[in-house]
């Protein structure tokens, strides 16, 4: 059996290199078990009823054909992915993991998440709160989808402006912490995103990946017959 993981893509324009790279990685999955998207594969989702963002049509057209040819489709929503609602849960039959779930597949107990509750702030739980609670639901359907979407990019920029220059934090202590006391002890392997920063290593037995991230270094990783190796595109 094979099973993919990725996540972090912040997918804007099919004419960007991280997006065309991801159609091309997606086009080639032709005898796939499992995929599984662990959050902000999209620069901004919001789960509408009946209408997805334009910009989104190729890749979920590649979503739908690994679908319809038995791929089975994992999604753990990110802090970028708000509500996936029934585009995906129905059009493409995909499993909707909120926060985290322990997931049996290939002999192995994986716990998926897309790892922004490994370590949160106080302000971002409120902020999260607030992206997924009734007044947002509400605006989303009285505002123009078109203004959602310049909103969003407009937040996007806004959150990357207030980053130091090329900073990036290595989660290993957290993800330390996270496997410690947080994790079911049935639990032999943890998989998230959300951090971009790589992790590999080894905890009581238990394996513990951050994948990095789709976007800038185009990582992934593999689950072939119980073995879970991380590689990049092109390999």
């Amino acid at each position: 059996m094979k099973a993919i993981f990725l996540s972090d893509a912040h997918l804007r324009d099919v004419s960007d290199d991280n997006y065309r790279h991801l159609l091309e990685f997606l086009n080639k999955q032709q005898d796939l078990d499992a995929l599984f998207l662990l959050g902000d594969i999209f620069e901004l989702w919001m789960g509408y009823k009946h209408l997805v963002f334009s910009a989104y049509v190729p890749v979920l057209e590649q979503l739908q054909r690994l679908s319809d040819n038995g791929t089975r489709l994992y999604y753990a929503e990110g802090n970028h992915d708000i509500s996936l609602g029934p585009y995906f849960s129905s059009t493409l039959n995909c499993h909707i993991i909120t926060e985290e779930e322990l997931v049996q597949w290939d002999n192995r107990n994986i716990l998926v998440c897309h790892g922004d509750l490994i370590n949160p702030t106080p302000g971002y739980l409120r902020m999260r709160k607030f992206w997924r609670g009734r007044i947002m639901k509400f605006l989303t359907r009285i505002i123009h989808p078109d203004a959602i979407w310049k909103l969003g990019l407009w937040l996007s920029e806004k959150s990357l402006q207030q980053r130091p220059a090329n900073k990036k934090y290595d989660p290993t202590i957290w993800l330390q912490d996270y496997a410690a006391n947080r994790v079911p002890t049935s639990c032999d392997l943890i998989i998230c995103g959300h951090f971009h920063f790589p992790v590999f290593l080894t905890q009581e037995n238990r394996q513990i990946i951050a994948l990095g991230d789709w976007q800038t270094q185009r990582s992934c990783a593999e689950l072939v017959d119980g073995k879970i190796s991380v590689k990049t595109y092109p390999g």
